[in-house]
């Protein structure tokens, strides 16, 4: 095989700018961006694919307001884009450029399956591999409208004020990605852009 296939990841971890009405800072820690390259350029790299554990680590911070207000909740969320006002399809990675004669298949989304992961399985999607199908998809790891979980329980939903610092296994998610493409997709680099929410529940 004399042609590669490459896929970038860009995995973002922005937190919502705005002003908060129920609890004090909402934010990562840190805040920036991670970059995945994975290249594929052999048959068993094709077939089994690449799983990259460990490939962005959560620090969540939420704090309450100087007055604790029993309304403080929070929820996360993972979302993918594929830059379709470029004119990328819906359900494609963004082409960069592309190699030899350029008539094969485009990589779809769904060969990107991200799992989230944490000592206290605080997300219902816990170790568990999801995907997206269309640009502009949302996968919830803490859903928005749930009842209050307060932190220090350990159980599923966790959704108040806490941080990784003091509620390490509760505040702070492990992401892994895997990519399997198969061998039907045209030789090329091609970009994908996954992005962490994490915003204060109205």
């Amino acid at each position: 095989m004399n042609s590669k296939l490459i896929l970038l990841i860009f995995v973002l971890v922005p937190s919502l700018m705005k002003a908060q009405v129920h609890c004090g800072a909402v934010s990562f820690e840190p805040n920036v961006p991670v970059a995945v390259n994975l290249t594929f350029d052999s048959f068993s790299q094709y077939e089994a694919g690449i799983t990259i554990n460990n490939v962005a680590t959560l620090r969540l911070r939420v704090e309450d307001q100087a007055i604790p207000d029993p309304d403080c909740k929070w929820f996360l969320h993972m979302e993918v884009d594929n830059n379709p006002g470029g004119g990328t399809s819906s359900d494609e990675w963004e082409t960069l450029t592309t190699y030899g004669s350029g008539t094969g298949n485009k990589p779809s989304l769904d060969i990107l399956q991200i799992r989230v992961r944490n000592n206290c399985q605080t997300s219902p999607i816990d170790g568990i591999f999801q995907n997206f199908s269309n640009s502009g998809d949302i996968l919830d790891i803490i859903a928005d409208l749930l009842p209050l979980t307060t932190a220090g329980s350990c159980t599923t939903n966790v959704n108040g004020p806490g941080n990784y610092q003091g509620n390490y296994s509760e505040y702070t998610f492990s992401i892994d990605v895997r990519v399997r493409p198969g061998y039907d997709f045209n030789p090329g680099v091609y970009e994908l852009n996954v992005r962490f929410h994490l915003e204060e529940q109205m």
